[in-house]
């Protein structure tokens, strides 16, 4: 009886440290995908500006600048919408990851707790 509680003990140790391992392995690859997408916006938002400077540099009239500058705050809003959308779309495969890896979990320790009543 007791070797078969350590065996028991043994496997669920095993089972929590894969589950632990599995977890980091999401965060570490949601932390570094949501750093590109800050980079990426970061570069976005840079470029818009050096844009905008170089359009008020180069337009004729007050109606040339304001139209430009018009088209690049479309333009710079489409791409943060983008980015918003690449940001959401990385957060819900986390989230279906870390539900799937959980309920993986669940049907284990279920399936383990029939074993041993049986």
């Amino acid at each position: 009886m007791d070797k078969k509680i350590v065996e028991q003990v043994n496997e669920m140790t095993k089972t929590v440290l894969d589950s632990m391992i599995r977890l980091q392995e999401i965060n570490d690859r949601t932390v570094q995908q949501l750093a590109q997408r800050q980079l990426d916006a970061a570069g976005d938002f840079m470029n818009s500006g050096v844009r905008q400077l170089k359009t008020i540099g180069e337009a004729k009239t007050l109606n040339e600048v304001v139209s430009r500058q018009a088209d690049l705050a479309k333009e710079l809003n489409d791409k943060m919408l983008e980015h918003s959308r690449q940001t959401m779309d990385l957060l819900m495969t986390s989230r279906n990851e870390l539900n799937a890896m959980m309920e993986s979990n669940l049907q284990a320790i279920l399936n383990k707790t029939k074993e041993a009543v049986e």
